[in-house]
């Protein structure tokens, strides 16, 4: 068999591209928009990108489709990688604001990347206010995490306008060849076989384990079995529909805004309540979104929540590689009638209480279970969530690219099926939030914006930024 064939994607990344690709609701994609202080040099920035996708081979892997089209695809080298069809450089109409440059991240992540290459593409945005300039990098969820786009950063990125000569040198450009369609249907299927040989060792493993325990430890194996049971079920509970009465109606479209705060300010509130950071932003959202409902003229007690769980760490994760490492907690957030402290207090027992289950540790089987799963019904369980939250540490200290210094950063992620996506990047003492609005489910997306940024000023005290500008 061809040695190009690449590797199949498996567990939660397969579930993501298939779910993407069947269902435009479903589009998956992150852009980070990094704001710069002026445009750095175009041969430089062109030599670091492709610095970064030498260090990152995912990046220059492109998927590979078997015969029948019921696997995953395969991610391989792509023998025709030109950096120059996933890299541009352009510049917005005289006159355009941050308004206009949030627009065309917006245009960027609503299209659809070309199915045959690989799944990222890059534009450095010239000529914006005050000299600045951006650079955009459009990711498919299905090859990366937040996480993970912050550790592909650490390629790209600089610590000081100058290049370390002490950089390590970039990998060699790793080797590729075509294959046929033949080849990758006969890998596809050997993976099949070792995959399901895997689960029955699993299941031979698990059945001994429960026969020999139930003879030294009978209690003790069925409380454990019986509670990974229950979690299991917790964890796959497909919910009706979502709880809003307001963020009703799903699209194919969405758009961005984004605003900011001091990162002390972010800190400063958890430590007067002994809280995390986490639980800070999560209170904030929590408290904007009660906003926006009563705004409506309706008070809901509670909506329900996607948090992304980082599996960064944990025995088996796939830390350092480009891809997903996370598990979904999937809950009802009380938003109405709860003070500060006591938002901060649910938000942390909430997020300890998922992170704790069982199940969360077997995302990945599950999700390489859903694949005989039907997309629309996929779809609809992702639509029945009203909001998807995720907050992702970044560096403390300023970077910079190709010389030039990065202002700011900001995560904007498709929402995924959900009504609104809030993310949250830190990076040198600033709190960098992007929000993703469903066209149908959010009509008035300034309102709640607006509201958002009231609910971060009534948990932190700080003041709020309302636009990308440095």
């Amino acid at each position: 068999m061809n040695d190009y064939v690449g590797t199949q994607l498996r567990g939660w990344d397969a579930a993501t591209f298939r779910t993407a690709s069947g269902d435009p609701t479903m589009r998956s994609t992150v852009v980070a928009l990094a704001v710069l202080e002026r445009a750095p040099d175009w041969v430089r920035l062109r030599d670091r990108v492709e610095r970064l996708t030498l260090c990152v081979p995912t990046l220059r892997k492109r998927p590979l489709y078997g015969l029948f089209g019921f696997s995953a695809p395969r991610m391989a080298v792509d023998p025709d990688f030109d950096l120059d069809v996933h890299l541009r450089r352009y510049r917005l109409p005289e006159g355009a604001g941050w308004q206009d440059l949030l627009d065309d991240a917006r245009r960027m992540s609503l299209t659809d990347f070309d199915p045959d290459r690989p799944l990222w593409e890059a534009a450095l945005v010239e000529d914006l206010p005050g000299g600045a300039a951006a650079f955009l990098l459009k990711l498919h969820h299905s090859i990366a995490d937040g996480q993970a786009t912050v550790l592909m950063g650490l390629s790209l990125f600089e610590f000081a306008p100058d290049t370390d000569p002490n950089e390590p040198p970039a990998p060699e450009a790793p080797e590729a060849e075509d294959v046929t369609t033949r080849d990758v249907s006969t890998a596809n299927l050997l993976d099949s076989a070792r995959w399901g040989l895997g689960v029955a060792e699993a299941a031979a493993r698990g059945a001994l384990g429960l026969l020999t325990g139930t003879w030294s430890d009978p209690q003790g194996t069925w409380t454990g079995a019986w509670s990974t049971l229950t979690s299991i079920g917790r964890v796959a509970a497909a919910p009706d529909a979502a709880l809003s009465p307001v963020l009703i109606g799903r699209g194919t479209t969405y758009r961005f805004a984004a605003f900011s705060l001091p990162f002390a300010d972010v800190r400063a509130a958890a430590k007067e309540h002994s809280a995390s950071v986490n639980d800070v932003f999560l209170a904030a959202v929590a408290c904007g979104m009660d906003a926006y409902h009563r705004r409506h003229g309706v008070v809901v007690e509670e909506l329900r929540i996607n948090v992304p769980i980082s599996l960064r760490g944990d025995a088996g994760d796939r830390s350092g590689r480009a891809s997903n490492a996370v598990s979904i907690a999937r809950f009802p957030l009380s938003i109405a009638g709860l003070t500060v402290a006591e938002h901060l207090q649910q938000a942390h027992a909430l997020v300890e209480k998922w992170r704790d289950e069982p199940a969360l540790r077997l995302a990945d089987p599950l999700a390489d279970i859903s694949w005989v799963v039907p997309v629309p019904m996929l779809a609809q369980v992702a639509r029945a969530s009203d909001l998807t939250t995720s907050n992702v540490p970044g560096p403390p200290m300023p970077l910079y690219l190709a010389g030039v210094r990065m202002t700011a950063v900001y995560p904007l992620v498709a929402t995924i099926g959900a009504a609104v996506n809030v993310t949250m990047v830190t990076y040198d003492g600033t709190a960098s939030i992007g929000v993703s609005m469903d066209d149908r489910a959010v009509q008035d997306p300034q309102d709640l914006v607006a509201d958002l940024c009231a609910g971060f000023t009534t948990v932190t005290g700080g003041q709020v930024s309302p636009d990308p500008a440095p």
